[in-house]
């Protein structure tokens, strides 16, 4: 039977406010960073803040919610996504500045251009951003990071939205950043933020983001559809020596395979189901396990349904 967008919607009147872009059955799989899974059962993009909360507040109650940026570190199973998906868009990208080293940033912004606007402005501390894919919002959900620092070292504060709409905000100190994930529900949508940073010379900056693309463009696979790093690394273990070590760093399955460049980012050659890359993964994890004795932890997160 054919899907009405209609039928989530508690006011259907309200479906003629709405400006963004309603969507029924809608592959969204191909739009992330694995080009890999299934399709959203209601997909929302919304045109702004006041769109994305008319949105929330008109759906009925036990519809399931899920909230994506630009789905750089996500693998959407193939059975899809049941329930509303909304994808914050990149009219979420402003950046406003508040003084010498503070910006609010919209949470659709991506980190590059956020690094870039800082070293515009000569403000430091923010050059690992430029190594980050993905935008501000699923940066603090997961409190990304690379070459030594993280989401949780520039973030002054977070407003969200609810579940049913409304808004609220956090300090840095009411939301527990740990390594490469916090404690922030998945019932609110980070909607903006203020970073600080620290004033510094431009050409310095500029020198730092220059040697840091270079890094990441020599340690991590180029031409291929990837998530990003696959796996958290551990305490006292680099995710991708474990991966190695365990023998695994040719390993397969499928259109999914571990990279030759950097073992800790799983590549799509051309035709990887969702399926391929989380039995591989699986795979390296069981690996891990049994040869080494230590568990490894999924990074890229995993929604959806198995097909």
């Amino acid at each position: 039977m054919n899907k009405n967008f209609l039928d989530i919607l508690e006011r259907p009147e309200v479906f003629f406010e709405l400006k963004g872009k309603s969507f029924c059955d809608k592959s969204i799989g191909n739009m992330s960073w694995l080009k890999a899974g299934g399709s959203a059962e209601y997909l929302y993009i919304p045109a702004n803040e006041d769109d994305l909360s008319l949105i929330l507040e008109s759906i009925y109650k036990g519809v399931d919610l899920n909230i994506f940026g630009n789905l750089s570190n996500t693998l959407i199973r193939d059975g899809g996504l049941p329930g509303l998906s909304i994808i914050i868009p990149k009219s979420f990208s402003n950046i406003a500045s508040m003084g010498d080293t503070k910006l609010k940033v919209g949470s659709g912004t991506s980190c590059k251009v956020i690094s870039e606007k800082c070293l515009e402005l000569g403000i430091g501390g923010m050059e690992f951003l430029s190594g980050i894919p993905g935008s501000l919002g699923g940066g603090i959900f997961m409190n990304a990071g690379c070459f030594g620092s993280e989401f949780k070292d520039i973030v002054i504060d977070v407003d969200f939205l609810t579940k049913n709409g409304k808004k609220i905000h956090k300090k840095n100190n009411e939301i527990n950043f740990l390594y490469r994930k916090s404690n922030i529900s998945r019932d609110l949508i980070i909607t903006s933020a203020t970073i600080q940073g620290f004033l510094k010379n431009s050409k310095q900056i500029k020198e730092l983001i220059d040697e840091i693309n270079s890094k990441r463009i020599s340690s991590q696979p180029q031409g291929f559809a990837t998530g990003g790093s696959t796996f958290r690394n551990t305490n006292d273990y680099k995710a991708w020596e474990l991966i190695k070590r365990s023998g695994m760093s040719n390993a397969s399955f499928g259109g999914a395979s571990v990279s030759n460049v950097h073992n800790n980012f799983l590549i799509n050659n051309g035709n990887a189901s969702a399926n391929d890359f989380e039995i591989l993964g699986n795979m390296i994890i069981e690996k891990v396990k049994s040869e080494l004795g230590i568990l490894l932890d999924w990074e890229i997160q995993i929604v959806g349904k198995h097909e």
